[in-house]
């Protein structure tokens, strides 16, 4: 029996693009396999019941460990496993079970958005900052702020509702559009532009208000030091909330 037959015997009245049908690898898990290629064809049924049946488990069993925000890593884990050019499923050769390979997805998505939670990577705090260059004063700035500024750039982090972090740590670590971030959280672009310039506007107050308590410093000096800092590109984008 050939794909699209199965997929028409397994879940009746479901359309079936004939075209979006990957093949799918020889495995112990038959039903396992015909599943996964269902979901990335794309039918409804079939992802409906990838949610309820393995989705739904491997998500019960990170919340348990009390890991993360467990709606943010729902949405991302749908996302990696049908959507796009490569989704997850299509790595899934059978070997084991389904659910097996879905827990491990979503474990892995899951211990990340913990890390992320932690702190921001400090090779992003250093896009954030220009290099030194020649200009003696940049350079004078930074020997004596720098350290000043990662640690109010981290505190800013960690203080940032998880939401918020969730949604810069996809367009700052892992480089995500607008249009892909919208797509993990289901919802219009101009509403996750809105969402990025919450985050981001979060994340720049933070990071002010860290540094200004950490130096003593007025907003006039404040202003200054982060002037002569935080002129690269990334930060910029970042202050100015445009997205």
């Amino acid at each position: 029996m050939d794909l699209a037959a199965e997929f028409a015997k397994r879940w009746p009245g479901a359309t079936v693009d004939a075209a979006r049908i990957p093949s799918i690898a020889e495995g112990d898990q038959r039903d396992d396999l015909v599943l996964a290629s269902a979901c990335i064809a794309g039918i409804e049924p079939a992802i409906a019941e990838l949610e309820t049946t393995v989705l739904a488990p491997a998500l019960a069993h990170v919340r348990a460990r009390n890991l993360g925000d467990i709606d943010e890593i729902a949405q991302l884990a749908r996302v990696r496993l049908v959507v796009g050019d490569a989704p997850g499923l299509a790595s899934y050769r059978g070997r084991g079970s389904l659910a097996a390979f879905v827990r491990t997805l979503v474990m892995r998505l899951a211990l990340d958005q913990h890390r992320a939670t932690r702190e921001i990577p400090s090779d992003s705090i250093e896009t954030l900052v220009d290099r030194v260059g020649a200009d003696p004063e940049l350079a004078h700035m930074r020997e004596r702020y720098a350290n000043d500024l990662g640690a109010a750039l981290q505190t800013a982090w960690r203080a940032l509702a998880p939401h918020d972090r969730f949604v810069l740590d996809l367009e700052l670590h892992q480089h995500l559009g607008i249009e892909q971030i919208a797509s993990i959280y289901g919802i219009h672009r101009t509403n996750a532009t809105r969402r990025i310039a919450s985050a981001r506007a979060a994340f720049v107050s933070g990071t002010r208000d860290a540094l200004r308590a950490k130096l003593g410093i007025g907003d006039v000096t404040l202003d200054s030091i982060l002037r002569l800092m935080t002129t690269s590109v990334r930060w910029t984008a970042l202050a100015s909330l445009d997205v």
